[in-house]
């Protein structure tokens, strides 16, 4: 009889295919690096409460970075680091700077801990792996579908720890409500289209690091107001804008002015194909069934 092979490879496959849909996700990043910009930074007014890495040139002012207080640094080690040169007036960085490029100080910029000479940071490689994994989170199957209520866009988070969303760009300018977001959860929500722009608009149930915007075709971003949420925008450049973000942010480019407040992705948890579950769904208790079935036929067998 071939039943209890096929069963059993059945279970294996359900298995697998659950394990990965069920598994947290984390940009694989050090949760205090706050923002990651893989080409130029050119930015006034405005602050990055935690550390900050630019993969080109960045010209600050009216900046400060890697502070929450003004008077002490939030994270230790290198609050700033520059791949390309660095041009900084009127403003603070904490934990030093490590420039790749030129740098003329200014009396004004100031660099609480100095400056050294180096790159300091694998922009290249980073860059390519941030890309796949916004390729690869975009092509996990979805839990729900986003539903519209008179205007405002719902997620059905309820009873998940990783819940999952397509929308398209036009999608980002209406309200948003996550419902039921447990508290470990977390929210992905793919955004598809090459112009992204968020509007100023409500988000409600967007608890601190806990939601992910992935936007795997974006290549502009257009922010204003603020959003709880995590930015994962590898081949975006970021304009003029106003507001929060709580969350890191990934992009090509960053010139706005929204400030951007600490609150990382969680590190701690396992990978995205870790096979560790916490909530008991639909599909594994299917599973539990088809173990079941098995053990029955094995029995069977030896009869």
């Amino acid at each position: 009889m071939q039943y209890f092979p096929r069963l059993l490879s059945l279970a294996t496959a359900l298995f697998a295919a659950t394990a990965v849909q069920a598994a947290p996700i984390s940009l694989g990043l050090d949760p205090s690096l706050n923002l990651l910009a893989f080409g130029n930074m050119t930015v006034a007014s405005s602050d990055v409460e935690g550390r900050v890495a630019v993969g080109g040139n960045a010209t600050i002012n009216g900046y400060s970075i890697n502070t929450k207080t003004g008077s002490s640094a939030l994270y230790a080690g290198t609050g700033l680091t520059v791949g390309g040169n660095l041009a900084f007036t009127n403003g603070t960085v904490w934990g030093g700077a490590s420039v790749g490029g030129s740098y003329t100080p200014n009396s004004s910029g100031n660099v609480m801990g100095g400056t050294t000479s180096g790159q300091g940071f694998a922009f290249a490689g980073e860059q390519q792996r941030l890309t796949a994994l916004s390729s690869s989170l975009d092509t996990l199957v979805n839990t729900g579908t986003a539903v519209d209520q008179w205007g405002t866009l719902h997620f059905d988070a309820a009873g998940q720890m990783l819940a999952i969303f397509d929308i398209v760009a036009a999608d980002a300018m209406k309200n948003l409500q996550i419902d039921g977001l447990a508290d470990g959860a977390q929210i992905l929500i793919n955004i598809h289209g090459t112009a992204v722009d968020f509007g100023n608009h409500g988000y409600i149930g967007f608890a601190k690091g806990q939601v992910l915007f992935n936007l795997p075709q974006a290549t502009s971003v257009t922010l204003n107001g603020g959003i709880n949420a995590s930015l994962l925008a590898t081949n975006a450049s970021v304009g003029a804008g106003w507001g929060q973000i709580n969350g890191q942010v990934v992009v090509k480019d960053w010139a706005s002015g929204v400030q951007v407040n600490d609150a990382p992705m969680p590190v701690s948890r396992p990978p995205l194909n870790s096979t560790v579950r916490t909530l008991p769904e639909p599909a594994s208790l299917a599973l539990v069934a088809l173990g079941l079935v098995g053990a029955r036929l094995a029995r069977r067998r030896r009869v």
